[in-house]
């Protein structure tokens, strides 16, 4: 049942996702680059949520087959209930938009479609690569089992879910437009722009192995 538990238990997993490929990611570049693909396809998902909005199955008339499995047995649910709660939030579906940004990330991370390695970034054991391969496969397949089997989502929110995080792979340097306002800001508040230090302690921590 996706409840309270189920989305604090993503959005920890995207938080520790986030700091893990911070220490790990083989260059800032490409830290950044999908730590700024998640962050749009959040901004157009919301964009959607306003303008578009869209009813999960779960809610629809009991006559359609469809069982409410976040007020089933009386269970009570912080996210799902409140004046601030968009329950019509169904398209595209963010459960799973942030698992497949990670499927995607560990997949290219494994190396294995890679004719070349970053600069910096060591080789991974045939160990290593089955890892994140399964990471990278298995995690969106789970995401994408629940939140069908529990009626909180189409196939077609998770669909559109992968377009919005294409596009926004695509189009992810748009955030390059507020360089000026952050520079001006740091200026204001007399601040030094802080040196990125990505994958540094990793790499680190390699050589002395």
């Amino acid at each position: 049942m996706i409840c309270a538990s189920d989305n604090l238990s993503q959005v920890t997993d995207i938080i520790s996702f986030i700091a893990w490929y911070y220490y790990i990611a083989p260059s800032h570049p490409t830290f950044a680059l999908v730590r700024r693909t998640m962050t749009l396809t959040n901004f157009m998902a919301f964009l959607t949520f306003i303008f578009y909005p869209c009813m999960p199955p779960r809610l629809l008339p009991v006559e359609y087959g469809f069982l409410d499995t976040v007020r089933h047995d009386d269970a009570q649910s912080v996210w799902m209930s409140g004046k601030y709660v968009n329950s019509l939030a169904a398209m595209p579906s963010m459960h799973f938009g942030y698992a497949f940004c990670i499927g995607v990330t560990m997949i290219y991370h494994s190396s294995i479609f890679r004719t070349s390695l970053e600069k910096g970034e060591a080789p991974k054991s045939f160990v290593w690569k089955a890892f994140y391969i399964a990471i990278g496969v298995g995690y969106p397949a789970m995401i994408l089992t629940t939140i069908v089997a529990t009626a909180n989502h189409y196939y077609l929110d998770a669909l559109l879910a992968v377009m919005f995080v294409l596009l926004a792979f695509t189009c992810n340097k748009i955030f390059y437009a507020f360089l000026p306002m952050e520079d001006w800001l740091l200026w204001l508040l007399r601040c030094e722009k802080p040196i990125p230090s990505t994958g540094e302690r990793f790499r680190e921590l390699g050589m002395k192995l």
